[in-house]
């Protein structure tokens, strides 16, 4: 069975820029494409209350479902003859998170590959609700782009993911190794401690001096523990390296660490608003929206699977050419 990519468009350039991303993907992973696109009924527009009441044709409805349509097939057959690749679409009837969600779930895609702005809600300076939406919902991986991201090229050489100790975080693992083998990419793991004890670690951080309140005790300790994650991917064959720092703003120290190694593209796990000490939605959206970089971003919905596990032999059918089953 094909492993496939889901395809998200709004009939907007920048929604459609994603697609030779997704193609590249889905060529080294042996894969396929299925495009999308939501048409929300003229009827279900929300009008504001000072707005006129406004009672839309149904035929007019009808004819721009139908040109939505047209245009959906046009573009998949476009993509499938000038990338010889298998390339299906479906036109949906709804709200767009609902059914790109649904989508994902009933054909059991490998991941979703999008733009983070477009028509329809996909802000171009903040991580867009429709975008937000399926990232937290999404019962896969999806590998999202900003306006910077997408003019970058599709080739995979280095590999960020970043960890911040939590299970949640490690849910990456898995999906972030499935990216790398897919382009033979080197993996990068990058875990920035921010200590409990902020006036303390200020305190340690800036005294030039003997660290007195054990922050390097605990940047040590996650470095035996990032080490651990980085020595099982190595015996899966992976080039990895890691490194572990100290900062009181982890969202500053990560987009500090993207602009001096230049990495192609990022992975990290969220969990939403105040589930993770580090990755909260606002640092994932920080990441997404000013690290100019095409990202994997994962929200699980259960309890994450020991990341260890993830990469042993017993698992190897999960990192094949052909990606995860």
């Amino acid at each position: 069975m094909l492993s496939e990519l889901l395809v998200p468009l709004d009939g907007s350039p920048l929604a459609d820029a994603a697609v030779p991303h997704a193609v590249e993907l889905a060529r080294r992973v042996g894969g396929a494409l299925h495009l999308v696109r939501a048409h929300v009924p003229a009827a279900a527009i929300a009008s504001p209350p000072e707005a006129a009441i406004f009672i839309p044709d149904p035929s007019w409805d009808v004819q721009l479902r139908e040109d939505t349509r047209t245009w959906l097939a046009q573009r998949a057959q476009e993509v499938r003859k000038r990338f010889d690749l298998p390339t299906s679409f479906e036109l949906c009837v709804g709200t767009p998170v609902d059914e790109i969600v649904r989508v994902a779930e009933e054909r059991a895609v490998r991941a979703i590959v999008c733009s983070t702005h477009g028509l329809g809600g996909w802000a171009p300076h903040w991580l867009g609700s429709v975008a937000d939406g399926v990232i937290r919902r999404a019962p896969c991986p999806v590998f999202a782009m900003s306006e910077a991201a997408v003019a970058r090229g599709e080739e995979i050489r280095k590999l960020l993911v970043l960890l911040d100790g939590s299970d949640v975080s490690e849910a990456i693992v898995p999906h972030a190794a499935w990216l790398a083998r897919a382009f033979g990419a080197e993996i990068h793991m990058l875990r920035v401690v921010a200590p409990p004890w902020v006036g303390d670690s200020l305190t340690a951080l800036t005294a030039g001096e003997e660290d007195p309140f054990g922050v390097d005790a605990f940047a040590d300790a996650a470095k035996r523990t990032l080490e651990q994650i980085t020595s099982a991917l190595r015996r899966k064959g992976f080039s990895v390296t890691s490194t572990v720092q100290i900062h009181l703003s982890p969202a500053r120290a990560i987009l500090e660490h993207i602009n001096e190694t230049n990495p192609d593209a990022i992975a990290l796990a969220t969990y939403g608003r105040g589930l993770s000490r580090l990755f909260l939605g606002s640092v994932a959206d920080k990441v997404l929206r000013a690290g100019g970089r095409p990202t994997l971003l994962f929200r699980p919905r259960q309890p994450a699977p020991d990341a260890l596990e993830a990469v042993e032999p017993a698992h190897a059918e999960s990192f094949t050419a052909s990606g995860p089953a």
